[in-house]
Parts: structure tokens; sequence; C-alpha cells
């Protein structure tokens, strides 16, 4: 899933019962304190709406892309929540 401020994917699966989240916001997006907050509000998405809606042993890797770091975070999570039901309905066709 390529959106507007993250790329999401799903590489291989994990662990049969783990749900994994890996971040990366590179120094394009700011400094290190808006770099934290992007992976803070990001942890904090992938705790509340992502995980319920991700199938057992589904990774998610989240690339941040330019413009995240001036997003609120209600728009990081609808960004993320779209990914996440386009990762789910890709990992459940599998």
């Amino acid at each position: 899933y390529a959106g507007k401020i993250a790329t999401a994917r799903s590489p291989e699966p994990a662990a049969p019962q783990n749900r994994r989240l890996g971040i990366t916001v590179s120094r394009r997006i700011g400094g290190a304190v808006v770099r934290n907050r992007v992976k803070r509000r990001v942890r904090e998405c992938f705790r509340l709406a992502m995980r319920p809606h991700l199938a057992q042993g589904v990774s998610v890797v989240v690339i941040a892309l330019s413009g995240a770091g001036e997003l609120s975070g209600a728009a990081i999570n609808a960004e993320l929540l779209t990914a996440t039901l386009k990762i789910s309905e890709k990992a459940a066709s599998r």
C-alpha cells in the first residue's frame, strides 16, 4: 500500500501468533523531535487501531514519506487504517 504519508507492506509471515510493526522514518522527515513524534503516533495507531484488524502472523513495515511530520495523529491513523485493511485483504487471499 502506498499512501500520501506512508508506505506499508507486509513482508514474509512472522511467527503464527505474532503481529509485528516496523517503522522507518528518515532524516528527510525532520529533526529528531519530529521523527520521534511520527514514530510514537504510528506505534499508537498500531496499538489501538491496526492490531485488531490484522490476522495472526502478519508483520507490517511502515516507511514514512515526506510530509508525515506535519500531519496530525488523526490523519496518520486514517492513512494507516486504510493500509491495514488493504494488507489484511491481501493476506487473507494468500
